[in-house]
């Protein structure tokens, strides 16, 4: 029974941290070698159901009134960066390593507040601090994009350079 309760195996978790029920559930099942799963009910699964069904239809109507401007190759542009802010952001690991978006803990009032944007050490990261650096390098990205073909978009000179210097500013501040 000693050997049970050993220091190492310990979770130590601060009286202001916030972890959900499957990490718990993880930890439990890793130390006792179990395989205990969360059990939902009926209920919960049937409303899981009919929210993703009405998802569907309500995709499919909407891709039945929205076909002219799909197209748009502007629209496919914009549909492609959330894609790739998604895709480079780092679904996949968040969701293999069940990684929370930030790191929250309780504050005095008993609120719960994001303590950590950007985990610190090395070879981890929440999922939010992902998103955060790949929507930064979207941003970026466009912004030269736009430096590019600045005079496609204005056929002023004056106008031309305003926006290559607001542009120039906009990238020295990221």
């Amino acid at each position: 029974m000693e050997k049970f309760y050993e220091t190492t195996d310990l979770w130590l978790i601060g009286s202001n941290e916030v972890y959900d029920a499957q990490k718990q559930i993880d930890f439990v099942n890793n130390h006792l070698r179990t395989d205990v799963k969360i059990k939902f009910t009926f209920l919960q699964i049937l409303i899981k159901n009919v929210l993703g069904l009405s998802l569907i239809v309500i995709l499919f109507f909407f891709v039945k009134f929205a076909y002219p401007i799909l197209l748009n190759q502007k629209t496919w542009f914009a549909i492609a960066i959330a894609f790739w802010v998604v895709f480079t952001g780092g679904l996949v690991y968040s969701m293999l390593n069940t990684m929370p978006w930030f790191k929250f803990e309780r504050n005095e009032f008993g609120q719960v507040v994001i303590a950590e944007y950007f985990m610190r050490g090395q070879r981890g990261q929440w999922a939010g601090e992902g998103y955060i650096a790949s929507i930064l390098c979207t941003v970026i990205g466009i912004s030269y994009l736009g430096l590019c073909n600045i005079e496609k978009f204005f056929e002023n000179k004056s106008s031309q350079r305003l926006a290559v210097m607001a542009l120039l500013v906009a990238l020295y501040i990221m």
